[in-house]
């Protein structure tokens, strides 16, 4: 192995831009190669993502593919970054586990618990690191809601809303939700997967959503049930708005907790001024969640913030929010 880790990325679309930039300042892991099947990605300069833009990236010196083969068969490289539709994700994870690569899997892990039991299997077999990159745990404002929430800095949290809505994405791929699962696995999985990373699995689920442009549920609302005196907890997304907005309102016994984006925090105490809080160091989640990866191989430990057990247990309630919102009642995860 070479002093870096060396890292092939398959996928270069919107996301798969995003992890690419992402590299060149990585202490413990360099990007070697890239692969998409689509030879006119490399000629865009950036993509238009929820957020933004991908950005632009400087491929010089970066081997590029057109294959999973072909990648295989031109470069040497110890971590595949896997950055394609949904459904694709177990099958290239399992083979490039097979083959000895370690594993960053973008979000979502992946389309059904089958897929996920897979992957995890495979990692364990073949003694590989296996990790989805879910960029809220790596988000400097929400690891401090997290911290809140555990040291009890302003009492119990009494009650948390999040909101994840944005228009319909063009690709073809996220309209068939047999392949993207709808709004509610591509795009609200990542307020459901930070339920489950602060309080763990609900007792249940109660989602209300609705079926417009995809077939899949486009447009939701779910309450996480927990114990008697555990939090409210509701998380709403969809596809189905004209602009892209994502926040986070927690309310605690002494204070009210707002997130946005990545890095703003507000601190509001009945009575005083709001307390704003800038994370401006560490406060880009995709190069901190490629980073934390990295370090974890290379110092033999497992991925504790983003275990696979984990995300597959997002995947799980997910999964349970779908049945919840198609049956119309509560579906219990205990």
């Amino acid at each position: 192995m070479s002093a870096k880790l060396r890292a092939a990325l398959i996928g270069y679309g919107s996301m798969g831009r995003v992890h690419a930039s992402r590299y060149p300042k990585q202490k413990n892991v360099e990007l070697v190669a890239v692969c998409d099947t689509d030879p006119a990605v490399f000629e865009q300069d950036k993509e238009a993502i929820g957020h933004g833009e991908s950005g632009k990236n400087d491929l010089s010196g970066v081997i590029r593919c057109f294959s999973f083969r072909e990648l295989m068969k031109k470069a040497d490289f110890d971590l595949l970054d896997i950055c394609l539709p949904t459904h694709l994700h177990a099958e290239y994870a399992v083979n490039a586990m097979k083959a000895g690569c370690h594993v960053l899997c973008e979000t979502p892990m992946v389309r059904t618990l089958l897929q996920a039991d897979r992957m995890i299997r495979t990692a364990r077999e073949t003694d590989r690191k296996l990790m989805t990159a879910h960029c809220l745990r790596f988000a400097p404002n929400h690891m401090k809601l997290k911290e809140f929430c555990e040291t009890g800095k302003f009492g119990r949290l009494l009650r948390l809303d999040l909101r994840r809505n944005s228009s319909m994405p063009e690709k073809e791929w996220y309209h068939d939700p047999a392949k993207s699962g709808g709004a509610l696995l591509d795009l609200h999985l990542h307020d459901t997967d930070c339920v489950n990373w602060l309080f763990g699995m609900p007792l249940s689920v109660r989602t209300y959503g609705i079926i417009r442009d995809t077939g899949g549920i486009d447009d939701l609302m779910t309450a996480y049930q927990y114990k008697r005196n555990g939090p409210v907890v509701n998380a709403e997304g969809s596809w189905c708005r004209g602009n892209r907005s994502c926040s986070a309102a927690a309310v605690f016994q002494q204070a009210t907790v707002e997130l946005t984006g990545f890095d703003q925090l507000t601190v509001h105490r009945p009575g005083q001024e709001a307390e704003e809080i800038r994370f401006e160091r560490n406060s880009d989640p995709y190069f901190n969640e490629i980073a934390y990866f990295a370090e974890c191989i290379v110092k033999g430990r497992e991925p504790e913030r983003c275990l696979p057990q984990s995300t597959r247990n997002s995947i799980r309630i997910a999964a349970a929010e779908e049945r919840s919102a198609r049956a119309r009642r509560s579906i219990r995860l205990d």
